[in-house]
């Protein structure tokens, strides 16, 4: 048994993924699929990312914009 929740483990970790930095051309092309009123999942698909953190860049970008203002 403790050799089958090693295996499980060990798995989970080779899964895990690695975080990609975002680029300025990601984050001009999500500017303007969604200011298009393109979807957050439509957005995600086109730049291979997931629709969360897709979400969560836009987020951060509007934030440092109205912050700097």
């Amino acid at each position: 048994m403790a050799n089958t929740s090693n295996q499980t483990m060990q798995a989970n970790e080779e899964k895990k993924r690695t975080y990609r930095h975002w680029t300025t051309l990601e984050d001009r092309k999500l500017l303007e699929l969604r200011h298009s009123g393109m979807k957050f999942r439509h957005i995600a698909e086109q730049l291979s990312r997931t629709p969360i953190s897709v979400e969560k860049r836009y987020r951060k970008i509007c934030q440092n914009h109205f912050s700097d203002s």
